[in-house]
């Protein structure tokens, strides 16, 4: 019970629509019990002792309950479907806004087909256990109650006779709970990797026919759909096998009930009016019996729906705002990383890590794949955290910061470029929504989309595709960039951000940057000796340490890692003689 205990917090928002659907769902079973009562008062007074007169009044008695009931059904269905709504529309936009307080590391142990199923198929199991689940509870233990006791009232050996069924029904009740349960928590896990893998497949769908891997994608979702199917018709076994059951057992009453009723009648114990009366209100008493499955159904159907949803609600951030945290207006932009490690479990990402720079430097780090470079600039903004060390901010601990306010010191552009199915300008206004045009076009010339976007027949009215379909992979790269130096923060962070533009486009990029009124303390992560050679610090990477730190001349004097890469990249320079400034100046 502990998942509708947590729902509960949600649904008492809402109290007036709940207690308002409980009383007219009592007042619908209270009504739906009169016209037993009325059939037989037909049959005993008017029909079997010839009270004619008072039939007028019985039928419109029976006219007006039902008028009355029709009411109470709507305004039932009115208030627990306008419960179950909001209710659903809190929890979501909950579920919602903790996705986006949760770290980085979250993200990259979930997928968002799974994710993206917890936030439909499981939330619309919460949605049907409230609108259709609660009426039916409800209407069952009133039913029992209220119908048990008129009942019991008139003829109690009946009465008991009439439920001799009900242990057994709930025994098998009981055994159908156990079982069906843990089914269901699997249906709803294989139904997350199969919307994971339709939603991998169809955001890849480009990788996908390059390389000729269609019957590949659909063998894998033909597995997993015929894994979902398994679970689905094991489910179905359970239910199958109790179910049939349980509806006997409830059949069976009516059979007892016709058996000794009828005996009591004509042994003249109890009227044939009496006896209808027993036979109406024993099929109240049977339904709750016939829809006990359906609801255990329900009920576990919703159970371990919501444990995957309260299960990311109770799921901690592992970046959060320390005691006291630290407010500015704006740093200087100084950065200092002092014996700084991160470690994923076992593995040391970075090891002693330490260098400074000033404010309005620009940092360059190089190094292999794999060797940490993304991970150390993902530290400035606390997208993760150190494991030992610390990393400062105008000698103050990132730590300490207020997190909103770390992080609007910072702009980035990723390695993984995101744009939204939005047109150019609010992709490039995306941070900064209140900036002009006129601003944004400023932003758009310094990343050197500017020229490109005009271009366009709607220019920054454009609506590019999902994810920046339709924008070339150095369009993209560009109208990224436009964004973050859009926010003038202090402290700029680029990795790999101009790796699909030319080498004459990417040197423009930098030279505008370097012009900027406000300049930032800029990071650099790249391959190209182009890109960082006028940085007035290369880092190289090697295993997660840094391994040579210097400027391009002084990097290149030891004839280490980074004389390697330059070698590489100008061998025919060196080939021709030796390494001439002037040629690397025009490359």
């Amino acid at each position: 019970m502990e998942v509708f205990k947590k729902l509960w917090n949600y649904v008492r928002g809402y109290s007036y629509l709940f207690y308002s659907g409980i009383i007219f769902i009592i007042l619908n079973v209270g009504a739906s019990m009169v016209p037993g009562y009325l059939n037989r008062r037909i049959i005993d007074d008017v029909i079997t002792n010839g009270k004619t007169q008072l039939l007028t009044g019985l039928l419109v008695a029976y006219i007006g309950v039902t008028l009355l009931r029709s009411l109470c059904i709507i305004i039932q269905r009115y208030c627990i479907e306008a419960l179950s709504q909001k209710t659903l529309r809190d929890l979501k936009q909950s579920v919602y806004d903790h996705l986006q307080k949760l770290s980085f590391s979250f993200f990259n142990e979930n997928r968002t087909g799974e994710l993206m199923s917890r936030m439909t198929g499981d939330m619309n199991a919460i949605r049907l256990v409230i609108a259709e689940g609660m009426i039916q509870l409800i209407r069952c233990v009133f039913y029992v109650l209220l119908v048990g006791i008129v009942l019991i009232r008139e003829n109690v050996q009946l009465t008991l006779i009439s439920l001799a069924t009900s242990p057994f029904i709930a025994f098998f009740a009981y055994r159908l709970s156990r079982r069906i349960k843990p089914a269901f928590s699997e249906v709803r896990e294989q139904f997350s990797e199969l919307n994971s893998t339709v939603q991998e497949n169809i955001s890849g769908i480009r990788i996908v026919k390059a390389f000729h891997q269609q019957y590949h994608e659909m063998e894998k979702f033909d597995e997993e759909n015929h894994d979902y199917f398994k679970k689905n018709y094991g489910a179905a076994k359970i239910w199958a096998k109790y179910f049939p059951i349980i509806e006997f057992l409830g059949g069976a009453s009516t059979v007892f009930l016709l058996y000794f009723g009828g005996r009591l009648v004509i042994q003249g114990e109890i009227t044939i009016g009496v006896w209808m009366q027993f036979n109406s209100y024993l099929w109240m008493l049977i339904m709750p019996m016939r829809l006990l499955g359906r609801l255990v159904n329900m009920i576990s159907r919703a159970i371990a729906s919501g444990e995957r949803i309260f299960n990311i609600l109770e799921t901690e951030s592992e970046i959060e705002n320390g005691e006291n945290p630290v407010t500015v207006d704006q740093v200087k932009g100084e950065i200092e990383f002092k014996d700084v490690s991160l470690r994923y479990d076992d593995q040391y990402i970075l090891k002693d890590i330490n260098f400074h720079a000033k404010p309005d430097d620009t940092v360059a780090i190089m190094g292999a794949t794999g060797s940490g470079k993304s991970s150390l600039i993902n530290l400035i903004a606390r997208y993760y955290d150190v494991t030992e060390g610390e990393v400062c901010i105008d000698d103050i601990n990132v730590k300490d910061f207020d997190l909103k306010n770390l992080r609007e010191q910072v702009s980035i552009v990723m390695q993984d470029v995101f744009l939204f199915s939005e047109t150019i300008k609010n992709n490039i206004a995306y941070g900064s929504p209140d900036a002009s045009l006129d601003e944004i076009k400023e932003a758009a010339k310094i990343a050197g989309a500017k020229e490109f976007i005009e271009e366009i027949d709607e220019g920054y009215q454009e609506v590019v595709g999902e994810r920046g379909m339709g924008l070339s992979g150095g369009q993209k790269q560009r109208v990224s960039l436009a964004r973050a130096v859009l926010e003038e923060s202090p402290i700029l962070i680029l990795d790999d951000a101009t790796s699909a533009v030319d080498m004459e486009t990417e040197h423009k990029i930098q030279e505008a940057l370097e012009e900027m009124d406000d300049k930032s303390t800029l990071f650099i992560i790249a391959h190209r000796i182009s890109s960082v050679r006028n940085a007035d610090q290369i880092i190289i990477l090697k295993d997660g340490k840094i391994a040579e730190r210097g400027t391009h001349e002084e990097l290149l004097k030891l004839k280490g890692e980074y004389y390697n890469i330059f070698e590489k990249q100008y061998k025919e320079l060196i080939a021709d003689g030796g390494y001439f400034e002037e040629k690397l100046e025009v490359s």
